[in-house]
């Protein structure tokens, strides 16, 4: 990835050719308990300032994680909103293009629905992580390219 930094190297914008990944990073303090999967969907430590765990109620999802590797309590990039980023999808789960991406049930992972035609059930809205942006059959650890946007 080719990233262009500003100010103190802890925000970003970055753009990958391979893999079609753009937008904007932050750098925080990798707090999951083991390294980065690239693709896990994360939300705010609530133990530790400036750091991210692996998201696990599906309601306080904030950004995905763009490299793997990283080593517990360092630092690693985060995509935020409005970015687009391969997204870690719950096993045996296919991603359908143009359906509503939602934190699943399954730690650090999201799932799709199908956009609702009348007004969605309330708790699926809090969930919501952005759009698929691709089609995958599941499979084990795929990897799906969503626009992200967190309600």
């Amino acid at each position: 990835m080719s990233l262009q930094y500003i100010g103190n190297a802890k925000a970003a914008f970055g753009y990958d050719a391979a893999t079609g990944e753009r937008g904007f990073l932050i750098k925080m303090k990798n707090k999951t308990g083991a390294a980065t999967v690239k693709g896990t969907v994360v939300s705010a430590d609530s133990a530790n300032d400036n750091a991210f765990v692996a998201q696990s109620n599906e309601f306080d999802a904030f950004g995905v994680v763009q490299e793997a590797g990283v080593a517990d309590t360092s630092d690693a990039w985060i995509w935020v909103n409005g970015s687009v980023a391969q997204v870690l999808f719950k096993d045996s789960t296919a991603a359908v293009r143009a359906y509503i991406a939602l934190a699943a049930d399954t730690d650090g992972r999201a799932t799709n629905v199908e956009v609702p035609s009348s007004n969605p059930i309330v708790a699926e809205h809090f969930k919501e992580i952005g759009h698929v942006l691709e089609s995958k059959d599941g499979g084990t650890d795929v990897l799906v390219l969503c626009h992200l946007h967190f309600n």
